[in-house]
């Protein structure tokens, strides 16, 4: 599904390197080099090879062409994130089809695969070909026969060749971009046409993601089908269409955009489904009303005249509506409809809405064939007068369609969230956002919203898996010349009941990398160390707090890391936060991990740098304690093609920490600071490595790191207590802690200024 932040933003960053190892073997590693001088061969150096950010295991950011940024997550059906404040869209889009997923924002719909390419808003391959959110758009242009190429709005051309161009666009262009594809939209309306009828930047015929070339045909023989589509009037449409084979969505399963009401696509025969959407626009081009038409019973022979099919939006004729028991107004709101085929793969079309969307959709019956995903997402905001902010956030699952889409769940229904925050002084009085979403086996879908007051209050739906994410702030004028840098932390997905209450406090010091111990649900980067389908990942968020399942990224952050096998450097990369290895050798290895990461470019006074080394033993061994439950998505097998593979929790140390006294800007104004640590296992609901900790040491430094002192650290089995004198106000202090367990493995971590030293209460 598709997920927005209210003019901000959710997700992840795009820093990610796999290793591929040259010797195959099923979910096993690679036994060590024979020591010098004992005769033996020694085992052939890996392979490494990088991978971009758009690869298995790991999310991504992007910037669409309209300047909105798109963070997409991991997994085989992950969220997508969308900062509409960057480029300003109102509502998009968002689909899969052949693996790769499409984000489209309102105002580029009429032109989708048409003037615009499809390859623009492929967040999958953007993400792999320039995962710098801040990088530029490469484009190429085709204009019509006599018409003089020139740059549309926001475009920059840096060559020109008779009708056809290249050139490129900015996040901080794409704004002027979609301006431009509103104003054309405009311009259709006051003449009495559909968006998307007149020509396009007054000659554009083509524009592409730059190096696209024409998709792979399927390789069946192929008939020609006809879908009609027609407005809310029964006038001929400009639509956007997902086509799906409800036999085989791996047969066909495909965009087709219409024009002045026709679409012809060549199918194979079979039976089909098809999900339109069409976004209805105000004389301004602001979306008002979005069209979603679900129809089932496409046939297609494999002899003989291919019936037209019709797609008429006069059937949307079911609003969907929420009425709360306390007032509130929507404020945005996901709807997905998702068809799956007998062997249980899908296909669908999502749509996200902003404020005064109104979403009216078509009854579709439980279908006879696969089934039918339909989910709502509807958010709502209390008014501005409210003494307490709150917000509702009410989801709906279902197998069909209902003719009724009237909800009005009671507040007994409901659990309550509630959600505070420490912020760093350096945000000044920027605001955070937060939202949550509720997980189905689709994916999932989440608003965040500014954080009113450093606090929000959400009342979800009881029953239902939910996760949250949230966005710190940008430090005030970090980035003037293009979209702030932000960073993210994420939670994982539990089930919340009628009248439970939940309170969290999130970004408490420090902000430190960690491998987590979390539920058995979906969360930002899936299973962080598992082996499994032969293959090995070891990712580490940059981002974590007090929290034990908190797991984030920041996105203005630079860094450096290693990879280290039985002891060898395989991997020595920049600005990444993880490693797969592939096809894993056979035996017991010894992964060891150094990631550092640099935050102060983004303007931050805490947790300006992390330094993090992990050493991980792997037995070699299959071993049932460490089995990762299958409701958390396994990336090593995900990466080998065979996400259903067991797969295994690696025993890798992880660090939670609880710095006693700090305020809600995490500045200490106490004389002696006092810790406590806790030191485990990465774990996935309980299951994971329970090796003894066998030792634990805090040192602290404050001078920046040239001299260390080792202070009164007191516990055992995990827990442990310790305490320092703090420094005079506004002096730097550096942490280190150093963790062993009885298996071998070891953590290492360093954090500059985790947390200000304020004047003494």
């Amino acid at each position: 599904m598709i997920s927005r932040r209210s003019r901000t933003v959710s997700a992840a960053a795009a820093l990610f390197t796999a290793v591929a190892l040259g010797v195959p073997a099923a979910a096993q590693a690679a036994a060590p080099a024979p020591p010098a001088g004992s005769g033996a061969t020694p085992a052939a150096a890996p392979t490494v090879t990088p991978v971009g950010a758009g690869t298995a295991g790991s999310a991504a950011a992007v910037t669409l062409p309209t300047g909105d940024r798109v963070v997409v997550g991991t997994g085989a059906n992950p969220g997508v994130a969308v900062d509409s404040g960057s480029g300003g869209s109102d509502a998009f889009a968002n689909f899969t089809v052949g693996g790769d997923r499409y984000v489209v924002p309102s105002e580029a719909a009429p032109y989708a695969g048409r003037q615009l390419g499809l390859s623009l808003f492929d967040v999958t391959k953007l993400a792999a070909a320039a995962p710098d959110a801040a990088a530029h758009i490469p484009v190429q242009l085709q204009f019509a026969a006599g018409v003089t190429p020139t740059a549309p709005a926001g475009v920059t051309l840096t060559s020109v060749s008779g009708q056809n161009a290249t050139g490129y666009l900015t996040p901080g262009s794409g704004k002027a971009f979609a301006q431009a594809l509103r104003d054309s939209i405009k311009a259709d309306l006051a003449a009495g046409k559909p968006a998307g009828t007149g020509a396009l930047f007054g000659g554009l015929t083509s524009m592409a993601a730059l190096g696209t070339s024409a998709p792979v045909q399927p390789h069946y023989p192929l008939h020609i089908l006809q879908l009609n589509t027609l407005d809310g009037t029964g006038a001929p449409s400009n639509t956007l269409v997902i086509l799906i084979d409800t036999d085989n969505v791996r047969v066909f399963d495909g965009q087709v955009a219409s024009y002045q009401g026709i679409a012809k696509v060549a199918v194979p025969a079979g039976n089909y489904a098809a999900i339109s959407i069409d976004f209805i626009y105000n004389d301004q081009a602001g979306t008002v009303r979005t069209n979603f038409v679900s129809e089932d019973g496409i046939t297609v022979p494999a002899t003989g005249p291919v019936p037209p099919a019709t797609i008429d939006e006069r059937t949307a004729t079911s609003p969907i509506t929420f009425t709360t028991q306390k007032p509130s107004t929507e404020v945005a709101g996901t709807v997905q409809i998702i068809r799956v085929d007998p062997n249980g793969v899908a296909g669908g079309l999502g749509t996200l809405t902003g404020p005064g969307d109104s979403v009216y959709v078509s009854p579709e019956a439980k279908p006879a064939t696969g089934a039918l995903n339909y989910s709502v997402d509807w958010v709502g905001q209390s008014p501005a007068t409210a003494a307490s902010p709150y917000r509702y956030n009410l989801g709906v699952i279902a197998d069909q369609i209902s003719a009724n889409q009237s909800y009005a769940p009671t507040d007994s229904s409901l659990a309550t969230l509630h959600h505070t925050f420490s912020l760093d002084p350096a945000f000044g009085t920027n605001l955070p956002s937060v939202g949550s979403g509720f997980v189905d086996p689709y994916g999932y879908g989440l608003t965040m919203l500014p954080a009113t007051g450093g606090s929000a209050t959400e009342y979800v739906t009881g029953g239902l898996d939910w996760l949250t994410q949230a966005a710190l702030p940008a430090v005030p004028n970090s980035s003037p010349t293009g979209p702030p840098a932000f960073a993210l932390l994420g939670d994982d997905a539990r089930t919340l009941t009628a009248g439970q209450s939940v309170t969290r406090n999130w970004g408490q010091a420090p902000i430190a990398p960690n491998f987590g111990q979390h539920t058995a649900g979906p969360n930002l980067f899936n299973c962080q160390a598992c082996v499994g389908a032969g293959n090995l990942n070891v990712t580490l968020g940059m981002l974590g707090d007090s929290n034990r399942d908190t797991s984030g990224l920041d996105f203005g952050a630079a860094g450096s890391s290693q990879l280290y096998w039985n002891g060898t450097l395989v991997s020595s990369d920049t600005n990444h936060f993880g490693y797969t290895l592939q096809n894993i050798p056979a035996g017991p290895a010894t992964v060891r991990t150094v990631f550092d990461f640099d935050r102060s470019a983004t303007g931050i006074s805490q947790s300006t740098k992390t330094h993090t080394d992990v050493t991980i033993p792997y037995s070699g061994q299959s071993d049932p304690r460490l089995a990762l439950p299958s409701t958390v998505p396994c990336v090593p097998a995900e990466a080998a093609g065979t996400p259903a593979a067991p797969c295994q929790i690696l025993p890798a140390l992880t660090l939670n920490y609880q710095l006693n006294g700090l305020d809600n800007r995490d500045t200490s104004h106490s004389p002696v600071q006092t810790l406590l640590l806790s030191v485990g296992h990465v774990s996935y609901g309980g299951y994971g490595s329970h090796a003894a900790i066998d030792s634990a040491k805090v040192s602290v430094s404050y001078d920046n790191g040239a001299t260390w002192k080792d202070v009164p650290t007191y516990g055992f089995a995990g827990t442990y207590a310790a305490y320092w004198a703090n420094p005079k106000a506004g002096s730097p202090v550096e942490l280190r802690v150093t963790a062993t367990d009885r298996l071998g493995g070891s953590i290492t971590q360093t954090v500059t200024n985790p947390y200000t030293v304020g004047v003494t209460s």
